[in-house]
């Protein structure tokens, strides 16, 4: 009886402990599913706090989110480039692991607060050179998609990151221009220093279906010497908030022209950091943008100036004599901006504008804006096929970056230069350099660069740089191999101006470094700004001037022309006696334009008042 009653016991308190244990384990399942379901009402390591709980599902979270990644230093399996990012790629001989992925030179280190990668990712070639692509996987189940509006999340990433969901880009950050191929796997559009992060939202859902959904992430490195690599997304939550998204302003956008006549670069500064597309296509009818000729990722960075960032698309190998048409995509909000034609002038003879000394300044940055403008109108109404525009240096004042960014934005304001492009030179008013080199990235770490249009060389030499020698190295280099019948030098320092420089000490060591060598060079003409003045020298033979201003030229004479300001934004006054090198100069001040007439064995050169639109002078020299 009493071992009949210690049985019954004993069962009663098995099923007493089975009972407790299921109902500590669906105590546990729910408060997981609870807190995961709940965590984002919170800021929780760095998790966007955007919306109440019940309007948002956590679709990816580090530290819980399984990837399959490969870090092999090859393209992934498969004949397109982009089969990797597909649903029904097969990733099953891929690593896996959770968290954040990382290396600096193949080791472990703390690289974002003080913690080190959760998974070491493989970081040389067989050559020792540094990886330059990592791919990513990973898939979650949506369920109902009528109420969600947007995707939001946060990422951290070094150096350039695409991402993609069921095959399609919706995400890319500090990319360089026209993304990544096979012969082109390195690059990023800026130096990253230190691990950056960035808070986005994605509101075009296009991809995103009920049910699997695969999210892919392409990770590259800036350069085959990259120190390190690394990524994390940090979550990815889906939100039922609209992201009120705006048109695309391209207030800020101008052309820039390229390395030779067809090619063009489309250049925009704006405070909308984006994912961005460029399309294009042949005519002036925004409907051919429907069947585009071509599309390319745009490359974008920081201007290290507030919330403003820079984006670059080049167009390349645009027949001469053509219109095109083009269009900014925002592929994060499935946005379009209003589309610009422009037309690729013919290579013989080529019209291209002048202008010294743009400099606008904050103190009258109406005013000044406005000047511009007019400038600007002057040149195309003189000359509607005017194939580019080019500035002498010192488009800005101020070094200030506020205010020099307010200057920036108004000299690209006239709505033309988005159809006409620009060619710049760096003037000792650009002083804000990472805000010039982001915009500009020809002119990066203060480099010299040029261009080819026919049978022209127009080479933009960065007198700042006071290393003449390595100018003239280069200057000479790239005469030897384009064979020029025309060079034209610009730079900003007027060697033969009208403004007297007796004792500014910088142009007079320039003139002495770069005049006899722009002889033996044979460089046809120097344009120039710096004195706020327009004038002409003689022609020059080095330092000493000829007894002919114009008609015949001779190897080794050159023509030095300084631009006067085309927004009468600042004058300098004029001295009573010219210097001897002087053949022209306007006698009293005001603001002037010039266009310039280049064909096969003759240069005319029209400067015109910017007010009247006057011809004030004409010069023509003949080869």
């Amino acid at each position: 009886m009493r071992m009949k009653n210690t049985d019954q016991q004993e069962r009663r308190k098995l099923i007493l402990g089975t009972l407790l244990s299921l109902i500590l384990i669906a105590f546990v399942l729910f408060f997981a599913v609870a807190n995961r379901q709940s965590y984002t009402s919170k800021e929780r390591n760095g998790t966007l706090k955007t919306i109440a709980e019940e309007n948002t599902v956590t679709l990816v979270e580090s530290g819980r989110t399984v990837w399959r990644y490969w870090d092999a230093g090859e393209t992934p399996a498969g004949t397109d480039l982009r089969q990797w990012t597909l649903p029904d790629y097969d990733d099953s001989d891929w690593k896996s692991g959770t968290g954040t992925f990382g290396s600096e030179y193949g080791r472990l280190e703390k690289m974002v607060s003080r913690k080190a990668p959760r998974n070491l990712l493989n970081y040389y070639l067989p050559d020792q050179k540094a990886i330059p692509a990592y791919y990513f996987r990973t898939e979650f189940d949506v369920g109902d998609l009528g109420n969600v509006q947007c995707l939001t999340g946060k990422i951290h990433y070094d150096d350039a990151v695409l991402m993609y969901l069921n095959g399609e880009l919706i995400y890319a950050s500090n990319v360089c221009d026209g993304g990544y191929s096979p012969e082109n796997p390195y690059g990023s559009a800026a130096r990253v220093n230190e691990v950056e992060s960035d808070s986005f939202v994605i509101s075009n859902l296009h991809a995103l279906k009920p049910g699997r959904n695969v999210l892919a992430i392409e990770l590259h490195q800036r350069d085959e010497s990259s120190s390190d690599i690394y990524f994390d997304l940090e979550t990815l939550e889906t939100s039922s908030e609209s992201s009120r998204t705006q048109p695309l302003d391209l207030t800020g956008l101008i052309l820039e022209q390229g390395s030779e006549s067809g090619q063009v670069i489309v250049n925009w500064l704006t405070d909308k950091k984006g994912t961005y597309e460029l399309i294009w296509a042949s005519g002036d009818d925004k409907r051919a943008l429907l069947s585009p000729l071509g599309r390319k990722l745009m490359g974008g960075q920081k201007t290290g100036i507030g919330e403003t960032f820079s984006y670059h698309g080049q167009l390349s190998d645009l027949p001469e004599g053509q219109s095109f048409v083009y269009q900014i995509v925002d592929l994060q909000h499935d946005l379009r901006s209003e589309a610009v034609s422009f037309s690729i002038q013919p290579e013989q003879p080529v019209t291209f504008g002048f202008v010294g000394d743009v400099q606008i300044r904050t103190e009258h940055l109406e005013e000044n804006q406005a000047d511009w403008q007019k400038a600007v109108d002057t040149l195309i109404q003189l000359r509607p096929d005017v194939s580019f525009i080019l500035t002498a240096g010192d488009q800005v004042n101020s070094s200030n970056d506020e205010k020099a960014l307010k200057e920036y934005q108004a000299f690209r304001s006239p709505a033309a230069l988005k159809q006409i492009p620009m060619a710049i030179n760096i003037g000792n008013h650009e002083g804000n350099e990472k805000l010039l080199a982001s915009q500009f990235q020809r002119l990066d770490k203060g480099a010299d660069y040029y261009y080819e249009y026919g049978d022209m060389l127009f080479y933009a030499l960065n007198c700042m740089d006071e290393d003449t020698q390595a100018h003239l190295d280069k200057l000479s280099q790239v005469i030897a191999r384009t064979q020029p019948r025309w060079i034209i030098v610009t730079m900003h320092y007027s060697l033969f101006g009208r403004k007297d420089r007796s004792e500014d000490e910088k142009v007079i060591a320039a003139r002495k470094a770069y005049a006899e060598a722009f002889s033996d060079l044979n460089v046809d003409v120097v344009l120039s700004g710096h004195d706020h003045v327009y004038c002409r020298s003689w022609l020059m033979k080095g330092a000493e001037a000829t007894d002919r201003a114009e008609g015949l030229k001779r190897r080794g004479e050159t023509l030095y022309v300084s631009g006067g300001t085309p927004s009468g934004s600042k004058y300098y006054e004029i001295q009573d006696e010219a210097p001897e090198w002087i053949a022209y100069s306007i006698p009293e001040q005001q603001a002037t334009v010039s266009l310039i007439t280049i064909s096969k064995n003759q240069l005319i050169l029209e400067t015109y008042s910017q007010a009247t639109q006057e011809l004030i002078d004409r010069c023509e020299i003949r080869k």
